[in-house]
Protein backbone atom coordinates (compact mmCIF):
# COMPACT_ATOMS: atom_id res chain seq x y z
CA UNK A 1 0.00 0.00 0.00
CA UNK A 2 2.83 2.41 0.85
CA UNK A 3 4.47 1.68 -2.50
CA UNK A 4 1.27 2.46 -4.39
CA UNK A 5 0.80 5.65 -2.41
CA UNK A 6 4.38 6.70 -3.08
CA UNK A 7 3.96 5.98 -6.80
CA UNK A 8 0.78 8.05 -6.92
CA UNK A 9 2.46 10.91 -5.04
CA UNK A 10 5.48 11.03 -7.35
CA UNK A 11 3.33 10.76 -10.46
CA UNK A 12 0.98 13.50 -9.22
CA UNK A 13 3.85 15.87 -8.56
CA UNK A 14 5.30 15.10 -11.97
CA UNK A 15 1.99 15.86 -13.67
CA UNK A 16 1.67 19.11 -11.72
CA UNK A 17 5.11 20.26 -12.88
CA UNK A 18 4.31 19.24 -16.46
CA UNK A 19 1.08 21.26 -16.28
CA UNK A 20 3.12 24.26 -15.16
CA UNK A 21 5.33 23.82 -18.21
CA UNK A 22 2.28 23.82 -20.48
CA UNK A 23 1.22 27.15 -18.96
CA UNK A 24 4.73 28.54 -19.45
CA UNK A 25 4.73 27.42 -23.09
CA UNK A 26 1.36 29.10 -23.71
CA UNK A 27 2.64 32.26 -22.06
CA UNK A 28 5.72 32.30 -24.31
CA UNK A 29 3.54 31.73 -27.37
CA UNK A 30 1.25 34.67 -26.50
CA UNK A 31 3.42 37.47 -28.02
CA UNK A 32 4.02 35.36 -31.14
CA UNK A 33 0.29 34.75 -31.63
CA UNK A 34 -0.46 38.43 -31.07
CA UNK A 35 2.15 39.45 -33.63
CA UNK A 36 0.86 37.00 -36.25
CA UNK A 37 -2.87 37.26 -35.73
CA UNK A 38 -3.58 40.67 -34.19
CA UNK A 39 -2.51 44.24 -34.59
CA UNK A 40 1.12 44.83 -33.68
CA UNK A 41 0.04 47.58 -31.28
CA UNK A 42 -1.16 44.85 -28.89
CA UNK A 43 2.32 43.31 -28.86
CA UNK A 44 3.61 45.65 -26.15
CA UNK A 45 0.93 44.71 -23.58
CA UNK A 46 1.50 41.05 -24.47
CA UNK A 47 5.20 41.43 -23.69
CA UNK A 48 4.33 43.07 -20.37
CA UNK A 49 2.11 40.12 -19.51
CA UNK A 50 4.94 37.78 -20.48
CA UNK A 51 7.43 39.48 -18.16
CA UNK A 52 5.02 39.97 -15.26
CA UNK A 53 3.43 36.51 -15.38
CA UNK A 54 6.77 34.86 -16.13
CA UNK A 55 8.19 36.14 -12.86
CA UNK A 56 5.20 34.65 -11.04
CA UNK A 57 5.65 31.31 -12.83
CA UNK A 58 9.34 31.27 -11.89
CA UNK A 59 8.45 31.92 -8.24
CA UNK A 60 6.02 29.00 -8.29
CA UNK A 61 8.70 26.74 -9.76
CA UNK A 62 11.21 27.81 -7.08
CA UNK A 63 8.76 27.04 -4.28
CA UNK A 64 7.89 23.63 -5.74
CA UNK A 65 11.57 22.66 -6.05
CA UNK A 66 12.09 23.48 -2.39
CA UNK A 67 8.95 21.67 -1.27
CA UNK A 68 9.16 18.54 -3.42
CA UNK A 69 12.84 18.12 -4.28
CA UNK A 70 14.40 19.71 -1.18
CA UNK A 71 16.37 22.20 -3.31
CA UNK A 72 15.91 25.72 -1.99
CA UNK A 73 16.19 28.40 -4.68
CA UNK A 74 16.48 32.00 -3.49
CA UNK A 75 14.64 34.74 -5.38
CA UNK A 76 17.33 36.58 -7.37
CA UNK A 77 15.54 39.85 -8.12
CA UNK A 78 16.97 43.23 -7.25
CA UNK A 79 14.90 45.36 -4.84
CA UNK A 80 12.85 48.05 -6.49
CA UNK A 81 14.33 51.52 -5.84
CA UNK A 82 12.07 53.98 -4.08
CA UNK A 83 11.08 57.28 -5.67
CA UNK A 84 13.03 60.16 -4.15
CA UNK A 85 11.52 63.65 -4.50
CA UNK A 86 14.05 66.45 -4.91
CA UNK A 87 13.93 70.03 -3.74
CA UNK A 88 13.09 71.16 -7.30
CA UNK A 89 9.90 69.03 -7.41
CA UNK A 90 11.49 66.35 -9.56
CA UNK A 91 11.57 62.63 -8.81
CA UNK A 92 14.68 60.48 -8.90
CA UNK A 93 13.84 56.86 -9.82
CA UNK A 94 17.25 55.41 -9.15
CA UNK A 95 17.91 55.61 -12.91
CA UNK A 96 16.63 58.99 -14.19
CA UNK A 97 14.67 62.13 -13.26
CA UNK A 98 11.02 62.91 -14.02
CA UNK A 99 8.82 65.86 -13.19
CA UNK A 100 5.63 63.77 -13.06
CA UNK A 101 5.28 61.24 -10.27
CA UNK A 102 3.26 58.95 -12.56
CA UNK A 103 5.91 58.86 -15.27
CA UNK A 104 8.58 58.47 -12.63
CA UNK A 105 6.78 55.38 -11.27
CA UNK A 106 6.41 53.93 -14.77
CA UNK A 107 10.06 54.60 -15.60
CA UNK A 108 11.15 53.12 -12.27
CA UNK A 109 9.24 49.89 -12.91
CA UNK A 110 10.54 49.43 -16.45
CA UNK A 111 14.13 50.18 -15.51
CA UNK A 112 13.92 47.97 -12.46
CA UNK A 113 12.60 45.01 -14.43
CA UNK A 114 14.54 45.36 -17.68
CA UNK A 115 17.89 46.17 -16.07
CA UNK A 116 17.68 43.16 -13.75
CA UNK A 117 19.65 40.19 -15.21
CA UNK A 118 17.25 37.83 -13.41
CA UNK A 119 14.44 38.97 -15.75
CA UNK A 120 16.33 37.74 -18.79
CA UNK A 121 17.24 34.51 -17.03
CA UNK A 122 13.52 34.03 -16.35
CA UNK A 123 12.77 34.50 -20.04
CA UNK A 124 15.50 32.01 -20.98
CA UNK A 125 13.98 29.53 -18.52
CA UNK A 126 10.52 30.07 -20.01
CA UNK A 127 11.78 29.36 -23.52
CA UNK A 128 13.91 26.32 -22.64
CA UNK A 129 12.12 24.69 -19.72
CA UNK A 130 9.00 23.41 -21.51
CA UNK A 131 11.28 21.19 -23.64
CA UNK A 132 14.27 20.47 -21.41
CA UNK A 133 12.26 20.22 -18.20
CA UNK A 134 9.75 17.84 -19.78
CA UNK A 135 12.53 15.53 -20.97
CA UNK A 136 14.10 15.49 -17.50
CA UNK A 137 10.77 14.85 -15.76
CA UNK A 138 9.31 12.27 -18.13
CA UNK A 139 10.68 9.19 -16.24
CA UNK A 140 9.08 10.49 -13.01
CA UNK A 141 5.63 9.68 -14.42
CA UNK A 142 6.49 6.03 -13.77
CA UNK A 143 7.21 6.77 -10.12
CA UNK A 144 10.97 7.21 -10.34
CA UNK A 145 12.03 9.95 -7.88
CA UNK A 146 15.53 10.69 -9.18
CA UNK A 147 14.32 12.82 -12.15
CA UNK A 148 13.01 15.33 -9.61
CA UNK A 149 16.58 15.98 -8.50
CA UNK A 150 17.72 16.33 -12.10
CA UNK A 151 14.90 18.76 -12.76
CA UNK A 152 15.63 20.72 -9.56
CA UNK A 153 19.29 21.16 -10.54
CA UNK A 154 18.25 22.36 -13.98
CA UNK A 155 15.81 24.85 -12.46
CA UNK A 156 18.38 26.07 -9.95
CA UNK A 157 20.92 26.60 -12.72
CA UNK A 158 18.61 29.10 -14.44
CA UNK A 159 16.51 30.59 -11.64
CA UNK A 160 18.94 30.95 -8.75
CA UNK A 161 20.97 34.14 -8.18
CA UNK A 162 24.25 34.39 -10.03
CA UNK A 163 27.52 34.95 -8.15
CA UNK A 164 27.41 38.60 -9.21
CA UNK A 165 23.84 38.95 -7.92
CA UNK A 166 24.82 37.34 -4.61
CA UNK A 167 27.77 39.70 -4.29
CA UNK A 168 25.58 42.71 -5.09
CA UNK A 169 22.98 41.61 -2.54
CA UNK A 170 25.69 41.07 0.06
CA UNK A 171 27.21 44.50 -0.53
CA UNK A 172 23.76 46.07 -0.26
CA UNK A 173 23.05 44.17 2.96
CA UNK A 174 26.38 45.23 4.46
CA UNK A 175 25.72 48.86 3.54
CA UNK A 176 22.30 48.72 5.21
CA UNK A 177 23.79 46.99 8.26
CA UNK A 178 26.54 49.62 8.51
CA UNK A 179 23.97 52.42 8.38
CA UNK A 180 21.84 50.74 11.05
CA UNK A 181 24.91 50.16 13.24
CA UNK A 182 25.98 53.81 12.94
CA UNK A 183 22.46 55.01 13.73
CA UNK A 184 22.26 52.68 16.72
CA UNK A 185 25.66 53.84 17.95
CA UNK A 186 24.66 57.50 17.64
CA UNK A 187 21.39 56.84 19.50
CA UNK A 188 23.27 54.97 22.25
CA UNK A 189 25.78 57.80 22.66
CA UNK A 190 22.91 60.28 22.83
CA UNK A 191 21.21 58.17 25.51
CA UNK A 192 24.40 57.95 27.57
CA UNK A 193 24.95 61.71 27.28
CA UNK A 194 21.36 62.38 28.33
CA UNK A 195 21.55 59.97 31.27
CA UNK A 196 24.83 61.50 32.45
CA UNK A 197 23.49 65.04 32.11
CA UNK A 198 20.16 64.41 33.80
CA UNK A 199 21.39 61.85 36.34
CA UNK A 200 24.93 61.68 37.66
CA UNK A 201 25.99 65.19 36.55
CA UNK A 202 22.98 66.85 38.22
CA UNK A 203 23.62 64.92 41.45
CA UNK A 204 27.33 65.75 41.47
CA UNK A 205 26.48 69.44 41.02
CA UNK A 206 24.12 69.12 43.97
CA UNK A 207 26.96 67.58 46.02
CA UNK A 208 29.21 70.50 45.14
CA UNK A 209 26.53 73.00 46.18
CA UNK A 210 25.96 71.21 49.49
CA UNK A 211 29.70 71.21 50.25
CA UNK A 212 29.93 74.93 49.39
CA UNK A 213 27.06 75.70 51.76
CA UNK A 214 28.68 73.55 54.44
CA UNK A 215 31.94 75.47 54.04
CA UNK A 216 30.10 78.76 54.43
CA UNK A 217 28.19 77.57 57.50
CA UNK A 218 31.21 76.01 59.19
CA UNK A 219 32.13 79.21 61.09
CA UNK A 220 28.70 80.69 61.64
CA UNK A 221 26.43 77.67 62.23
CA UNK A 222 28.39 74.45 62.85
CA UNK A 223 25.23 72.54 63.76
CA UNK A 224 23.83 72.96 60.23
CA UNK A 225 27.02 71.58 58.66
CA UNK A 226 26.25 68.01 59.75
CA UNK A 227 22.88 68.07 57.98
CA UNK A 228 24.45 69.47 54.79
CA UNK A 229 27.18 66.83 54.83
CA UNK A 230 24.59 64.07 55.29
CA UNK A 231 22.64 65.45 52.37
CA UNK A 232 25.82 65.59 50.23
CA UNK A 233 26.68 61.99 51.17
CA UNK A 234 23.19 60.77 50.21
CA UNK A 235 23.33 62.65 46.90
CA UNK A 236 26.78 61.21 46.16
CA UNK A 237 25.43 57.71 46.83
CA UNK A 238 22.56 58.38 44.39
CA UNK A 239 25.06 59.58 41.79
CA UNK A 240 27.15 56.44 42.28
CA UNK A 241 24.06 54.24 41.92
CA UNK A 242 23.07 56.10 38.75
CA UNK A 243 26.56 55.57 37.29
CA UNK A 244 26.40 51.87 38.14
CA UNK A 245 23.05 51.56 36.40
CA UNK A 246 24.44 53.40 33.39
CA UNK A 247 27.48 51.12 33.20
CA UNK A 248 25.21 48.09 33.56
CA UNK A 249 23.17 49.34 30.60
CA UNK A 250 26.31 49.69 28.47
CA UNK A 251 28.00 46.41 29.45
CA UNK A 252 27.25 44.67 32.75
CA UNK A 253 30.44 44.07 34.80
CA UNK A 254 29.53 40.42 35.32
CA UNK A 255 29.50 39.99 31.53
CA UNK A 256 33.10 41.21 31.30
CA UNK A 257 34.27 39.31 34.35
CA UNK A 258 32.40 35.98 34.10
CA UNK A 259 31.10 35.72 30.53
CA UNK A 260 27.76 35.34 28.82
CA UNK A 261 26.49 32.25 30.65
CA UNK A 262 26.97 33.62 34.17
CA UNK A 263 25.63 37.01 33.11
CA UNK A 264 22.43 35.37 31.83
CA UNK A 265 22.16 33.29 35.00
CA UNK A 266 22.35 36.46 37.09
CA UNK A 267 19.77 38.04 34.80
CA UNK A 268 17.55 35.01 35.37
CA UNK A 269 17.88 35.32 39.16
CA UNK A 270 16.75 38.94 38.95
CA UNK A 271 13.85 38.13 36.62
CA UNK A 272 10.31 37.98 38.11
CA UNK A 273 9.65 34.61 36.45
CA UNK A 274 11.41 31.29 37.05
CA UNK A 275 14.25 31.34 34.51
CA UNK A 276 16.45 28.30 33.91
CA UNK A 277 19.69 28.76 31.97
CA UNK A 278 21.33 25.72 30.33
CA UNK A 279 24.57 26.17 28.44
CA UNK A 280 27.17 24.24 26.46
CA UNK A 281 29.77 26.89 25.70
CA UNK A 282 33.37 25.66 26.01
CA UNK A 283 34.79 29.15 25.48
CA UNK A 284 34.07 32.88 25.35
CA UNK A 285 32.51 34.92 22.57
CA UNK A 286 34.07 38.10 21.16
CA UNK A 287 33.15 40.99 23.52
CA UNK A 288 30.99 42.90 21.03
CA UNK A 289 29.02 39.77 20.10
CA UNK A 290 28.75 38.79 23.76
CA UNK A 291 27.08 42.11 24.55
CA UNK A 292 24.74 41.87 21.56
CA UNK A 293 23.58 38.34 22.49
CA UNK A 294 23.20 39.30 26.15
CA UNK A 295 20.97 42.29 25.44
CA UNK A 296 19.04 40.42 22.74
CA UNK A 297 18.26 37.65 25.24
CA UNK A 298 17.36 40.24 27.86
CA UNK A 299 14.89 41.81 25.41
CA UNK A 300 13.32 38.40 24.79
CA UNK A 301 12.90 37.89 28.54
CA UNK A 302 11.28 41.32 28.83
CA UNK A 303 8.88 40.41 26.02
CA UNK A 304 7.97 37.19 27.85
CA UNK A 305 7.17 39.19 31.00
CA UNK A 306 5.00 41.68 29.10
CA UNK A 307 3.06 39.47 26.71
CA UNK A 308 3.42 35.72 27.29
CA UNK A 309 1.55 35.31 30.63
CA UNK A 310 4.10 32.61 31.37
CA UNK A 311 5.21 31.02 34.64
CA UNK A 312 8.62 29.66 33.61
CA UNK A 313 11.26 30.35 30.96
CA UNK A 314 14.12 28.16 29.77
CA UNK A 315 17.19 29.63 28.09
CA UNK A 316 19.34 27.14 26.20
CA UNK A 317 22.76 28.08 24.78
CA UNK A 318 24.88 25.85 22.58
CA UNK A 319 27.65 26.21 20.04
CA UNK A 320 27.58 23.77 17.14
CA UNK A 321 29.44 23.84 13.82
CA UNK A 322 30.59 27.42 14.17
CA UNK A 323 27.16 28.80 15.14
CA UNK A 324 25.92 30.04 18.49
CA UNK A 325 22.30 29.11 19.12
CA UNK A 326 20.23 30.64 21.93
CA UNK A 327 16.70 29.27 22.39
CA UNK A 328 14.32 31.05 24.79
CA UNK A 329 11.26 28.91 25.54
CA UNK A 330 8.31 29.95 27.70
CA UNK A 331 5.13 28.16 28.76
CA UNK A 332 2.87 31.11 28.03
CA UNK A 333 -0.24 31.53 25.91
CA UNK A 334 1.59 31.63 22.56
CA UNK A 335 0.19 33.28 19.45
CA UNK A 336 2.96 35.90 19.28
CA UNK A 337 3.10 37.79 15.98
CA UNK A 338 6.40 39.61 15.30
CA UNK A 339 4.63 41.85 12.76
CA UNK A 340 2.51 43.44 15.51
CA UNK A 341 5.39 44.81 17.54
CA UNK A 342 8.90 46.21 17.28
CA UNK A 343 10.62 43.93 19.80
CA UNK A 344 11.72 41.24 17.36
CA UNK A 345 12.69 43.83 14.76
CA UNK A 346 14.90 45.52 17.36
CA UNK A 347 16.59 42.23 18.18
CA UNK A 348 17.14 41.56 14.47
CA UNK A 349 18.77 44.97 14.06
CA UNK A 350 21.00 44.25 17.06
CA UNK A 351 22.21 40.93 15.62
CA UNK A 352 22.36 41.86 11.94
CA UNK A 353 25.92 43.32 12.09
CA UNK A 354 27.05 39.84 13.15
CA UNK A 355 25.01 38.04 10.44
CA UNK A 356 22.69 36.82 13.18
CA UNK A 357 19.07 35.75 12.72
CA UNK A 358 15.97 35.56 14.90
CA UNK A 359 13.28 32.92 14.46
CA UNK A 360 9.98 32.94 16.36
CA UNK A 361 7.77 29.87 16.69
CA UNK A 362 4.64 30.69 18.69
CA UNK A 363 1.60 28.49 18.00
CA UNK A 364 -1.68 29.32 19.77
CA UNK A 365 -1.66 28.02 23.36
CA UNK A 366 2.15 27.87 23.27
CA UNK A 367 4.86 27.13 23.91
CA UNK A 368 6.73 30.04 22.34
CA UNK A 369 10.30 29.46 21.21
CA UNK A 370 12.48 32.37 20.12
CA UNK A 371 15.79 31.25 18.60
CA UNK A 372 18.85 33.41 18.02
CA UNK A 373 21.54 32.07 15.69
CA UNK A 374 24.87 33.83 15.13
CA UNK A 375 27.87 32.42 13.26
CA UNK A 376 30.95 32.85 15.43
CA UNK A 377 34.04 31.21 16.86
CA UNK A 378 34.73 30.69 20.55
CA UNK A 379 37.97 31.61 22.23
CA UNK A 380 39.61 29.16 24.60
CA UNK A 381 38.72 29.82 28.26
CA UNK A 382 42.43 29.73 29.10
CA UNK A 383 43.40 32.37 26.57
CA UNK A 384 40.37 34.60 27.02
CA UNK A 385 41.23 38.09 28.24
CA UNK A 386 37.72 38.70 29.52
Amino acid sequence: MNGVRRLAEVSGRCLALLALKVLVALLVALPVLVLLRLNGVVLFPALLVLVFAGRRMADVSRRLQGRWAGVEIVRPYLPRPALEPTAQSWYWTGYDYHHSRLWAAVSSWFNWVLRDPATWRDLAWMVLDPAVGTILLAPAVLGWARPFRWHARWTRALLSPTDQAKLTARVRELAETRTEALDAQAAELERIERDLHDGAQARLIAVGLSLSLAQQQLRHDPDAVEELLAEARATAADALRTLRDLVHGIRPPVLSERGLVDALRLLGLEHPLAVTVEAELPGRLPPALESAVYFATAELLVNVTKHAHARAVRVRLEHRRGTLRVAVTDDGVGGADPARGTGIQGIQRRLRPFDGTVDLDSPPAGPTVATLEVPCALSSPRTSTC
